[in-house]
């Protein structure tokens, strides 16, 4: 399975999409989407591990984005359990508010290495 393929399987899973409005998630943006909704991207990719001149090992830099008109813990719990469940290690996350769209959001990046 292809890194997008087996990341978006994860991120499809019920107990995070049933926590969306819409019921999905969205690959790099979500147009006209209701609130509660999530983006996610793969924004950087690298070798890590080489043998024989060959990338034997690869990581790639997930961003994973809630938008939300309150509370949305719940669901980040959830997409936190799930990746780091099926080996991603979280890098970092911060709360945001979005003044144009009044919207909260919450950005989370993970690394996940594909050997």
């Amino acid at each position: 399975m292809n890194i997008k393929a087996f990341i978006r399987k994860l991120l499809m899973d019920l107990e995070i999409v049933n926590l969306t409005a819409d019921k999905k998630v969205y690959f790099l943006h979500a147009t006209n989407a209701n609130a509660p909704y999530v983006e996610y991207e793969i924004f950087d990719e690298y070798g890590v591990e080489w043998a024989e001149n060959k990338e034997i090992a690869t990581n790639f830099e997930l961003q994973v984005d809630i938008y939300s008109k309150g509370d949305y813990t719940e669901l980040e719990n959830k997409i936190k359990e799930k990746l780091m469940s099926a080996g991603f290690v979280r890098d970092m996350a911060a709360d945001l508010y979005e003044e144009d769209t009044e919207l909260y959001h919450k950005a989370m990046r993970f690394t996940y290495t594909k050997i």
